[in-house]
């Protein structure tokens, strides 16, 4: 009888029956009872709404997180780089055995006895003038610790794509490049502090008439040199700019010049090139946002733009199953690329014509620029080498029958370590791609290519227009 008193104490009590003359009507108290149950039913919808909210969130971080680090030096971000991520010499050797097992399978064809035995394109172009005219193009760097690649880089740059003046920013905190010369065709630089033939004193500033270096430290400088270069070139007279890295190599497959491929694509002057393009009610132009749509693009009508910019793809070399850096050329040390699928190749590089450029925006992005509009209030837009509209710093289609940018992203293990603890030049150093790098890991996860498609075209153009590198071919 005890434990029956302590059952019965614990259970709810039982509900009395309605009194109407309490309750207004036979029915109130199990409305009572339905409010309370809704009550708990909306506070319950609630509880799991905002916990789906929370995961949504949660996720999107995620992969905004894990985009970021899919472009060099994005992703969480460090108070300082890892001083040493060498891994130990039995788990190089393990990761080399690895690479080079994995490119032996994949391999398309052994290498050539000669270069000039397997062209990918003829070196020139049939229709095309061998007297390109004069240069009206300058290219726009900024390079950290790049000292044993910047001569190779800025004579490629001179000699075969003859880009008429190099801008160079020096990011090092002490100026790196105070004594750095290019001794091919007498283009030595001036010392730092003395007058070049531009009539520059700043003494930040070494100055020749086809080379200037600007000491620019501090971190992610990329987009404020880049913009500091645009505006220093047209203020000279310059019309175009090409801005690159010193580990890409751009490679004209039916242009002599860059100031030839230029005139082409952006027209020269005020004989600007225009195209055709398709827009929806909105103003919004097909192909000119990197992003899908959200409903299918409905074309209003057709208009004509000027082109403002040329997109051209990445084209990614191999590491060459290399662990430890050697001191030759990169163009003759890389020459396997790997596949045009690789998940890096979908980036460009943008040649700009510089009038159109917007310099009343920050510069955020690497790969592509914000253009400004015309006088009659129309966008300029931005193309690829198949002169169809694209937007952003994305190209899925990897163009390369005009143009390809030749990209020696990951060098040597020990190299790629290196420029992983230093970081981007637009975001810094990212955790993630210095943790990846630390096990012989790409951007994605994925082993770091060896690289399995022969592809030595920047290396013949540069010792056909800089006879001493023949001198490595010895």
């Amino acid at each position: 009888m005890e434990n029956t008193s302590l059952r019965l104490r614990w259970r709810r009590p039982a509900m009395p029956k309605s009194d109407p003359a309490h309750t207004g009507h036979e029915g109130g108290i199990a409305s009572g009872s339905f409010l309370r149950r809704t009550s708990t039913w909306i506070w319950i919808a609630r509880f799991k709404l905002g916990l789906g909210l929370l995961i949504l969130i949660l996720c999107y971080q995620f992969i905004k997180d894990s985009s970021q680090s899919f472009i060099e030096g994005k992703g969480g971000q460090l108070q300082a780089p890892i001083a040493n991520s060498k891994s130990s010499p039995e788990q190089e050797q393990a990761w080399q055995q690895t690479c080079e097992a994995s490119r032996r399978d994949n391999m398309h064809r052994p290498p050539p006895s000669s270069s000039s035995n397997n062209n990918t394109h003829s070196l020139r172009h049939e229709t095309k003038s061998d007297l390109p005219e004069k240069s009206n193009v300058v290219a726009c760097t900024i390079a950290i610790h790049e000292q044993p690649y910047l001569t190779e880089w800025a004579e490629y740059n001179l000699h075969v794509l003859n880009i008429a003046k190099l801008y160079i920013y020096d990011n090092a905190d002490n100026l790196e490049l105070s004594n750095w010369t290019v001794d091919s065709a007498s283009m030595s630089i001036g010392r730092e502090g003395e007058s070049g033939q531009n009539g520059t004193n700043n003494t930040n500033i070494r100055e020749s008439s086809r080379i200037s270096i600007t000491h620019y430290p501090g971190k992610k400088q990329q987009g404020p040199a880049y913009k500091d270069c645009a505006r220093r070139a047209l203020s000279e007279g310059y019309e175009y700019a090409f801005f690159t890295d010193v580990d890409e190599f751009l490679v004209l497959y039916q242009h002599n010049s860059i100031m030839e491929l230029a005139v082409d694509y952006l027209g020269k002057g005020d004989e600007d090139v225009h195209v055709d393009v398709e827009v929806d009610k909105d103003g919004k132009i097909r192909g000119a946002s990197s992003d899908p749509p959200p409903t299918p693009f409905q074309t209003d009508r057709n208009e004509t733009r000027i082109v403002g910019s040329l997109g051209m793809n990445f084209r990614t070399l191999g590491n060459n199953c290399d662990i430890d850096y050697k001191d030759l050329p990169v163009s003759k040390r890389f020459q396997y690329r790997v596949e045009s699928s690789y998940p890096m190749n979908v980036f460009i590089k943008s040649l700009v014509k510089l009038k159109w450029l917007d310099l009343d925006v920050d510069f955020t992005d690497p790969h592509f620029y914000k253009l400004r509009k015309d006088d009659n209030g129309k966008q300029a837009v931005k193309i690829d080498t198949n002169r169809q509209v694209r937007g952003g710093s994305l190209q899925p289609m990897r163009l390369y029958d005009v143009a390809a940018v030749h990209h020696f992203l990951h060098k040597s293990l020990s190299e790629y370590r290196k420029k992983r603890d230093r970081g981007g030049g637009t975001t810094g150093p990212s955790m993630l791609l210095i943790e990846n790098a630390k096990k012989g890991l790409d951007n994605h996860g994925k082993p770091l290519p060896g690289g399995n498609i022969y592809d030595d075209e920047v290396w013949k153009r540069l010792v056909e227009k800089v006879p001493s590198y023949k001198n490595y071919d010895a």
